[in-house]
This record gives structure tokens, C-alpha cells and sequence, in this order.
């Protein structure tokens, strides 16, 4: 992962004004949305971005070299289409600033399964399998400094400990103040 952003490749297609248009041919649809999907993860990833707001038409989705960018139908059906592969999810509306969930998605660069891994790996090392941790230490805190989920949103946290606690290896806890915990539990 570099350090700086103007070190991102965008992929050859990025440049052709056709990739900017909701194409009507199915098969060529199916095409796009694929390459967008890959793009968008491989940008989010690059950027570190979790959340993607596409109520905006933000970087990722304007070329001013060929002065290009996605309409918001367009968005849209990439968004539906993130969703539906798995790439993403619909953000809660939690601190959105009243934006409607459908306008915010929890972008996957990397599987909920992965993530959920990497926290249960990182839990191994730390020695932290039988205490409790919270939430925030998760995504902020110094021992885990270094790690990939280090500064990830809080709703990533969350999917990657539902996760674990879906496989028998974390307990959720949701504390009186609305901060919330994790109990890492043995194999």
C-alpha cells in the first residue's frame, strides 16, 4: 500500500468515455459493472476509503482528463451491483449526517470474512483470546497500530466481529454509553 495517492495506477479503461455510460446491452452492462466493481475496490483499498458516499460525484467517479463522470443513475446501478456481489453494503444511517442509507455504502475491498480473520488473527498474537476489548480499541488503539484494520469505520469493525461472533469465536457487547465491546473466544 503506498503512502501516497498520486502513486495509484488507474486501470487503461478509466480513460475510454464509454466506461462513464450506463451501457443498454446487457452483457456489455454486466462487463462494466464488473470493471467498475474491481476499480472501485482497488481504489478504496489504495485510498484506504470505507465508506463511499455516492450521492456525490466524488474522485473516483469523474475523469476530467476526458471530462467524464458518472451520472447519478449510473451510480446507482454500480452501487445495487456492489451490493448484490458482495463488494459492499448499505451503511447505517448512524452519524451520516441524515443522509438516507441508501446513499452510503461500507465498501469490502477486502471480505467481511477476511477482516473478520485478520481481528481473530491479530487477537491470537496479542494474547487477547478470553478478554474483553472495545470496539474503539479495535480501530484506534495502540496495540493495534500497524494493523490493516487500524483506522477502519466502526460499521467494518462491527460486520468483522458479527462475523466471529456468527462462528462461535466473539461475544458482542453493547455498553449502557453506546460504546460497545468484544469478548475474542477460544476455538
Amino acid at each position: 500500500m503506498a503512502a501516497d495517492a498520486k502513486d495509484f495506477q488507474f486501470p487503461p479503461f478509466y480513460s475510454l468515455p464509454p466506461f462513464f455510460t450506463l451501457q443498454p446491452n446487457a452483457t456489455v452492462r454486466a462487463k462494466q459493472m464488473e470493471l467498475w466493481t474491481q476499480f472501485v475496490c482497488d481504489y478504496c483499498r489504495f485510498h484506504r476509503v470505507f465508506m463511499l458516499d455516492i450521492s456525490e460525484s466524488s474522485a473516483i467517479f469523474k475523469n476530467a482528463e476526458i471530462q467524464r463522470q458518472l451520472a447519478g443513475d449510473a451510480r446507482k446501478a454500480l452501487a445495487k451491483h456492489l451490493v448484490e456481489t458482495g463488494a459492499a453494503a448499505w451503511a447505517d444511517d448512524d452519524g451520516n449526517g441524515g443522509k438516507p442509507r441508501s446513499e452510503r455504502l461500507l465498501i469490502f475491498w477486502r471480505s467481511p470474512s477476511a477482516w473478520a480473520d485478520q481481528l481473530l488473527n491479530w487477537a491470537q498474537e496479542m494474547g487477547l483470546i478470553g478478554s474483553v476489548e472495545t470496539v474503539q480499541s479495535l480501530m484506534d488503539g495502540e496495540a493495534a497500530e500497524g494493523q490493516e484494520f487500524f483506522g477502519a469505520q466502526r460499521e467494518l469493525i462491527m460486520v468483522a466481529l458479527q462475523e466471529l461472533s456468527r462462528r462461535g469465536r466473539a461475544t458482542i457487547f453493547r455498553g449502557g454509553s453506546g460504546s460497545e465491546g468484544v469478548k475474542f473466544l477460544p476455538a
